[in-house]
């Protein structure tokens, strides 16, 4: 054999080392990147990190795409019970950091993830969520694939006083009936969420109150308490005097449906001129099913010649006649006030 068949000969050798060499770098190359891809990427803590930066960054597509979120309703998101989860109603989410990751079963884990929600107020929850997850089957034959076990979702009861709405966040909520004066309902809130729940209205308004859900499958409570706003006993006030003035303005000894009258034994020879002295300070609270003006007091005065029937003659009666006023109070659908004495 000669030394060229030689030379060839250690030549391929050398290119069969070599190659064999690359490959099998490529497949460790390979095998290494697939094991990188499953932690970082595709494992049980990946799959809930990237349903809770999609709260973050308040991608609502994204998070009810998530597999094995169930909002529990045919509702569509930000309609009847499913009103809270909107993006208008969402909360920022961030410092998110996982906290333990535990294998349950060979295709179950139980992820604790930690954050800190933060409300539109100011309002900061330092907080912790546990998250059951399981894999459903493989992507590519190696990459596994994940679905919440437990949807990550929470039942919230709000409880409305006084009023027919609520706001979440920049959401505007109305609910079944709107005359109700006391009502609520259930709905369904993403694990975790902070939800401001207030009123804001022309006449009405709330101080915010907070409703958190942390817990997937909990059920979790609000309660709403509107109260009048300046305007609205500015606008009662204001609807009272102009009852007042308009009994007034009646020539008569017992205006019909008026607090105040004149009692007269002898005969009148002018007509009554009624005037108000002082109108009462109204104050409004809630009662049983509407809002309620107590007991106010003033006072009317009145001027009328009077004929004595015992002898004739003709005296001035010129008086000042206490009165009090009680009434109910509606704010209709169409955001007009009605009002009636109470009995």
């Amino acid at each position: 054999m000669s030394s060229a068949d030689d030379e060839r000969r250690t030549a391929l050798h050398r290119s069969i080392v070599i190659w064999t060499g690359l490959f099998l770098l490529t497949i460790a190359a390979l095998i290494s990147a697939v094991g990188i891809l499953n932690r970082e990427v595709y494992s049980a803590p990946a799959f809930v990190r990237i349903y809770l930066d999609a709260l973050a960054q308040r991608d609502l597509g994204a998070v009810l795409a998530t597999p094995g979120l169930d909002l529990g309703t045919d509702d569509e998101a930000g309609t009847g019970s499913a009103s809270l989860i909107s993006t208008a109603a969402m909360s920022d989410l961030s410092d998110i950091q996982l906290v333990s990751d535990t294998e349950i079963a060979s295709d179950r884990h139980r992820v604790v993830y930690s954050y800190l929600l933060e409300g539109a107020n100011g309002f900061k929850v330092p907080a912790q969520s546990e998250f059951d997850v399981v894999q459903t089957g493989f992507s590519w034959l190696v990459f596994p694939q994940w679905s919440f076990q437990r949807s990550p979702t929470a039942t919230a009861t709000v409880t409305v006083s006084h009023a027919a709405s609520f706001t979440a966040g920049d959401s505007q909520i109305a609910l079944d009936d709107p005359s109700a004066f006391h009502t609520g309902g259930a709905y369904t809130v993403l694990v975790p969420s902070l939800t401001e729940l207030s009123h804001s209205s022309e006449y009405l308004g709330a101080v915010p109150v907070n409703l958190t859900a942390t817990t997937a499958s909990s059920s979790v409570t609000a309660i709403i308490d509107v109260q009048p706003t300046t305007t609205f006993l500015k606008a009662v006030q204001d609807a009272v005097d102009g009852f007042l003035n308009d009994c007034a303005a009646q020539p008569l000894l017992y205006p019909p449906g008026c607090p105040f009258g004149l009692d007269v034994n002898d005969r009148i020879t002018t007509e009554p001129q009624w005037s108000i002295e002082s109108y009462p300070q109204l104050t409004l609270i809630a009662g049983q099913d509407s809002w309620v003006v107590p007991n106010a007091s003033g006072s009317a005065r009145v001027s009328v010649q009077v004929r004595s029937l015992f002898d004739g003659t003709v005296s001035a009666r010129d008086e000042s006649i206490p009165y009090a006023v009680t009434f109910t109070v509606t704010i209709e659908p169409d955001g007009s006030i009605t009002f009636a004495p109470r009995t």
